[in-house]
């Protein structure tokens, strides 16, 4: 075999074996946008009718995320994807355990007090999430965590994770209580602009005193299970003229 020919059967193999590595990387990239195609289109079929808040959250996502050259290269995070349809799912499932509540328990003082309400509100500026975590009980009826068997109404949301975790104050604002009772342990309130006062329960330590000046994103307190609490987590309240609403609205997700 002659030294020319010898080295082009060399280069031709190193040319299709590059094909084939490429068309492997393209066949696996088609398939994760097949499957993410499938989920985001379900998703979508499940929530449009609701609002179109996620749907378009999906559609911008994808198109965001398929419009790059690779995947790697996107600057879509997965992260930040699941961690706002977890969020949306927690919400969506807020609002039918609420409507829930409105159409067997309305009325009923057991689980449905008067100072709640479901309706849903908007602010000029949304606050900060309070702390990293996930969400143990969304706003609205539930089921008691301590008796099944009992229905009663979170005005809050439960946002669980470690013992010790950072929780930050929502919103700028001035302490006006920093205690402890039996049921929501250590706990704050701070009261902002509008009327406009949230609560932090089941904290482990309290970092500020009433009085304090804090800003959104100043940490407050560290997680804890004190109080009536099943296990470690910071309970947050979102209140206007004494009317507690349902929180998921007031902060940024």
């Amino acid at each position: 075999m002659n030294h020319k020919k010898g080295t082009d059967i060399i280069k031709r193999y190193k040319k299709n074996t590059k094909n084939g590595k490429e068309k492997k990387d393209n066949n696996i990239y088609l398939n994760i946008q097949i499957l993410l195609s499938i989920i985001i289109i379900i998703t979508c079929f499940m929530f449009r009718g609701r609002d179109n808040n996620t749907f378009e959250y999906v559609q911008n996502s994808y198109k965001e995320f398929f419009e790059t050259d690779t995947y790697l290269e996107s600057t879509f995070s997965y992260n930040s994807f699941m961690r706002k349809m977890y969020n949306e799912l927690q919400a969506r499932y807020g609002q039918l355990i609420t409507a829930i509540s409105q159409m067997n328990g309305k009325g009923s003082a057991s689980f449905y007090p008067n100072n709640v309400s479901t309706k849903k509100y908007t602010l000029d500026k949304k606050g900060i999430v309070p702390t990293e975590g996930y969400i143990s009980s969304p706003f609205g009826c539930r089921a008691n965590p301590f008796d099944e068997s009992k229905k009663d109404f979170h005005t809050g949301v439960d946002i669980a994770n470690a013992k010790g975790t950072f929780i930050k104050a929502a919103f700028d604002g001035v302490v006006i209580k920093a205690d402890s009772s039996n049921i929501s342990g250590n706990y704050i309130k701070i009261e902002s602009e509008d009327n406009i006062v949230t609560l932090y329960a089941h904290n482990q330590f309290l970092l500020v005193k009433e009085g304090d000046k804090v800003l959104a994103g100043q940490v407050i307190a560290t997680m804890g299970d004190t109080g009536y609490a099943t296990g470690p987590h910071v309970h947050f309240e979102f209140i206007i003229n004494g009317v507690r609403y349902n929180p998921i609205y007031a902060i940024e997700i």
